[in-house]
Order: structure tokens, then C-alpha cells, then sequence
């Protein structure tokens, strides 16, 4: 009798750039959690910018170019005047090009976006700039915790954030990254925390997706423990970027 041959399906361990596209385009803020998100941006995101763009330059070795220079991060695309809105219980507005400039929109570059480390400053360190961008260690001292014993930056602690924010992102090697796209961004977001719901428990990472209509329940509650009924309280990095495009305040390429 011939022996059947038996097919192993591999299950892919992470979205794949359309999948990331879709979600993103798919994906729907909770309505009651809009004034939330609003006050992180406008508080915490937009207030910080500054730093953020300056971390960005000196990653790329451009620290002393201003981010509205000619091949900076911000290139201008058809940047849009906000003229009336559309839903204004979500704050979506319509945009008329034809219109001058309000906002720079940023376009595929090798410099890694600004809202990138100001997602990552949040999911790591609850943006607080007293805490390495690597784990959320204290920068008192070295990291304890994965990856351990950064930064290196030549001398001991105390450290800088912005020294040790530069450090931990070469560490991940995105200062290699050249076209930051929308599936780049959240694969790489999403690579930060790792991609253990997707890969083990079929769900998308509240990571990325709490806060909307793409993520319901479950989350790890320590390392390697997952919770099936848990929820996450921590708004989705995803989620946040989906609510400053609709407020038109960065345009994340797609491709």
C-alpha cells in the first residue's frame, strides 16, 4: 500500500503587509475612548515632537538639521487645509488640497518617522523621559531587564534620554530600515513587543489594536503568561497613528 505523505501547514508568525494595510484601513476607535487618545496626541505626542524629530536626526546622523529642511523627515505631499468637518463627533475633517499648507505629511524615507519613537516612548515608558526607550528600565542605571546592560555610549550612568533613545534604536537596527511604510511601521511596532498573539494565540496584539474594533481580549500578563479574558488598558499603537491620520495631522505612506 502507498504510504500517504502528510502536509504540515506552517502558520505564518506575523502579519504580512496587506494583512497590516487592511487592518489598519479596517480599523475603528472606540468612540468613547476618542477624547483619551485626543489628549496622549495633543498632550504627550504633538508636545513632544521636538525631541522626538531630534532623537530621529541623530539616529540617521543629521542632528543638526531642522525637520522642515529640504530631505528632511517631513517632505511635503499634497499637504491639505482643513475646510469644514465631515463627523466632527470623531473629529474627521474634509481636506482640500488645491488649498496652502497646514501640515507637512510624511512621505517613504530612511529616517525613522518621529511618531514611531513617540509610540514606542509610550508602550515602553509611559513617555516618561527619565526611562530608557529600550525596556523602560530607569536611566540611572543600565538596563536590567531584555535587552540588559545598555546603553553603550561610552561612559556610565546616569544617562540622557535622547542618548540612550539613539542607542536603543540602533540596537534594533532601524537606523538600517530605508522605506518606513505603513506595514513597516507596524511591523516593527509590533516586532518591539513581539509577535507571540499572532503566532500562538491568533489574535491580533493589543499592542497595536486596543482601543478598536481589532482586538476584543486576551493579553499576556507577565512574561510568557497569557490571559485569554484579560483586556488591555493601554490604548494601541496602531490606534493612535489611525487617530492622527483622521486628524490629519501625519500621512503614513502604504506601500
Amino acid at each position: 500500500m502507498k504510504k500517504t505523505k502528510t502536509i504540515k501547514i506552517v502558520k505564518p508568525s506575523q502579519p504580512t503587509d496587506l494583512e497590516y494595510i487592511k487592518m489598519f484601513d479596517d480599523c475603528v476607535i472606540d468612540s468613547t475612548k476618542i477624547g483619551t487618545i485626543d489628549k496622549t496626541i495633543d498632550d504627550n505626542i504633538n508636545a513632544n515632537r521636538n525631541r522626538y524629530t531630534d532623537i530621529s536626526n541623530q539616529v540617521s546622523g543629521n542632528s543638526l538639521a531642522s525637520p522642515f529642511a529640504s530631505g528632511s523627515l517631513f517632505e511635503p505631499v499634497h499637504a491639505f487645509n482643513l475646510i469644514k468637518p465631515l463627523d466632527t463627533s470623531i473629529g474627521l475633517f474634509q481636506a482640500n488640497p488645491a488649498e496652502e499648507p497646514f501640515q507637512d505629511f510624511v512621505t517613504g524615507s530612511s529616517k525613522i518617522p518621529w511618531y514611531f519613537i513617540a509610540c514606542t516612548h509610550y508602550l515602553e515608558c509611559s513617555f516618561d523621559f527619565k526611562k530608557h526607550l529600550h525596556n523602560g528600565d530607569p536611566l540611572t542605571g543600565y538596563t536590567k531587564r531584555v535587552p540588559a546592560n545598555r546603553p553603550k555610549v561610552g561612559h556610565g550612568p546616569p544617562f540622557t534620554f535622547e542618548e540612550s533613545a539613539v542607542d536603543a534604536l540602533k540596537f534594533k537596527k532601524f537606523n538600517e530600515i530605508t522605506n518606513w511604510s505603513l506595514p513597516t511601521v507596524l511591523r516593527q511596532l509590533e516586532a518591539y513587543n513581539g509577535f507571540g498573539y499572532f503566532k500562538y494565540h491568533s489574535i491580533n496584539s493589543p499592542y497595536l489594536w486596543s482601543y478598536s474594533n481589532q482586538y476584543q481580549k486576551g493579553k499576556y500578563v507577565s512574561d510568557g503568561k497569557f490571559d485569554a479574558e484579560a483586556v488591555s488598558k493601554q490604548m494601541g499603537a496602531a490606534v493612535i497613528l489611525k487617530r492622527m491620520e483622521q486628524r490629519a495631522l501625519i500621512y503614513i505612506p502604504r506601500h
